[in-house]
């Protein structure tokens, strides 16, 4: 009786894009909460610092504050469009293609510049005479921009699978059935 009243089930397949959809909607989760975060610290040092301490040379908090709270921004918009996919929403499914495909390219380019910043960094350590705490911390800074663009190197190859197979006809067809 009860199975009448709730309609048919339509079962879909096993989805492995599903789960690279959740570990984009997971990593922009963690994005939007540091950058956020960061937009406050940002915004408190707005008034911390004078205009001519910025006019001198110093940084400027509001071009932080903008650009902590546009990241948070794009990453409460990825948020969305996951959660969208994940719902087998039609607009989530084409959305998300072009979030993929843009993640891609940001990774490479990321990647890129943080390559080239560990080659310069490894320029700076290889002079003779650097104290050991700053040899110490420019390894560990070094070491981290590496598996950052490992990292990086990873993911450019799994969201260009993941535009691709969010294109896919048989993903298309499992987004033309009716959501329950």
């Amino acid at each position: 009786m009860f199975k009448a009243l709730k309609g048919a089930r339509h079962a879909r397949p096993f989805a492995p894009w599903r789960i690279v959809v959740w570990l984009v909607m997971l990593l922009a989760a963690l994005g939007f909460v540091i950058n956020t975060y960061g937009a406050i610290l940002a915004a408190n040092a707005i008034g911390a610092l004078s205009a001519e301490a910025i006019a001198a040379g110093g940084p400027d908090p509001r071009i932080l504050t903008a650009w902590s709270l546009g990241y948070a921004l794009a990453a409460f918009a990825v948020m969305v469009l996951a959660l969208g996919t994940l719902r087998w929403r039609e607009w989530g499914r084409s959305a998300m293609r072009v979030v993929a495909g843009v993640l891609a390219v940001w990774a490479v380019y990321t990647a890129v510049v943080a390559f080239h910043q560990a080659q310069e960094i490894g320029v700076v350590l290889s002079q003779a005479g650097l104290p050991p705490e700053l040899l110490a911390r420019g390894m560990k800074t070094r070491s981290i921009l590496m598996m950052g663009v490992v990292l990086k190197a990873i993911s450019v190859p799994v969201l260009a699978w993941l535009a691709w197979v969010l294109g896919s006809v048989s993903v298309r067809q499992q987004f033309a059935q009716p959501v329950l």
